[in-house]
């Protein structure tokens, strides 16, 4: 894999539940760990079912869409029970895909608080059906040893996911472009669509 390969890191922004209906997602496009070159915006329902759709026609409408190697997620929901159907998503972007977790969700916890969406059966459904979450070690750019919860399809093994983590992570177990979708996410708690 080469040290400048092209990702997009995508994660939503902070939200207001009792002011919003929708929030913002970003996807920062970052060239190995360092360059960045483009920021991407769509926004999804709050506990809505549109970000699967939503995001990948975010990708597959930008001028870099040809260009992306991964995407890289903070986790299979966003903005709060919007689920992200991963094969879906590798499905429709022909793109391989990763989340990135810091720690292994409860799935007793994910289950009950879904239990209080009228439609979660078919939530569960898509969770349930993502690629398993697999603990992984790796060692980011600075020489760290680190340690993260990943789910992946399109890569054809566990390696090229450890080596696209060695890459695209600097001195942190999250890649830099997730990191910084992030950031410009959390810059707008204060903000309502």
């Amino acid at each position: 894999m080469k040290s400048n390969i092209r990702t997009i890191g995508i994660d939503d922004a902070a939200f207001q539940r009792e002011k919003s209906s929708k929030t913002f997602v970003f996807g920062v496009i970052i060239r190995g760990y360092s360059l960045v070159e483009g920021v991407l915006r769509t926004d999804v329902k709050i506990d809505g079912m549109d970000a699967t759709d939503r995001i990948c026609n975010m990708i597959s409408e930008s001028k870099f869409h040809n260009q992306l190697k991964a995407v890289i997620l903070g986790s299979s929901t966003i903005g709060a029970f919007n689920i992200i159907d991963l094969n879906s998503l590798y499905e429709q972007t022909s793109l391989p895909t990763i989340t990135v977790l810091s720690h292994l969700p409860k799935n007793g916890e994910v289950k009950e608080a879904l239990s209080h969406l009228p439609d979660w059966e078919s939530r569960y459904e898509i969770l349930t059906s993502n690629p398993p979450i697999l603990k992984m070690e790796f060692v980011n750019q600075i020489g760290r040893k680190c340690n993260a919860y990943v789910q992946q399809i399109g890569f054809e093994e566990n390696n090229i996911v450890k080596n696209l983590l060695h890459i695209t992570s600097y001195s942190s177990a999250i890649p830099e472009c997730l990191r910084l979708a992030d950031m410009i996410g959390r810059s707008f708690k204060s903000f309502t669509i």
